[in-house]
């Protein structure tokens, strides 16, 4: 069975041990989006998943549109800001609705680390 402390944000001293630990983080959510399609959770619009790297909830990873979950890797998820207003005109800006959905939970609810935002066929038919 694996362990879920990795999914714990850490604060950390210096920048090194923090880029250590939000590429921690990546893995650990690249992961979730293949264990999703072993499932077969992935298939459907509008699915996507996000993880807390702050300890306030506001700064988030998550994943980018159009991307298929079995491709997902650790470096293509994006790192956004529910606080910066220019998210959503940048060329890599993710879906509407999974900013508006994650970025307000993770905002308000900062102990909510990983939200996984699904629409499988069968849960949904």
């Amino acid at each position: 069975m694996s362990q879920v402390s990795s999914l714990k944000a850490k604060i950390s001293r210096d920048a090194q041990s923090r880029d250590a630990d939000e590429w921690q983080l990546r893995v650990d959510l690249a992961a979730a989006f293949r264990l999703a399609v072993k499932f077969d959770w992935h298939e459907s619009v509008a699915n996507h998943f996000s993880l807390a790297v702050s300890e306030d909830g506001k700064k988030f990873l998550l994943n980018p549109r159009w991307r298929h979950f079995s491709t997902m890797k650790a470096s293509d998820l994006l790192l956004l800001d529910s606080d910066d207003p220019e998210t959503m005109r940048r060329e890599n800006a993710p879906d509407p609705s999974a900013w508006c959905i994650h970025g307000s939970i993770h905002a308000a609810l900062p102990h909510a680390r990983c939200i996984l935002h699904l629409h499988p066929p069968y849960a949904t038919a």
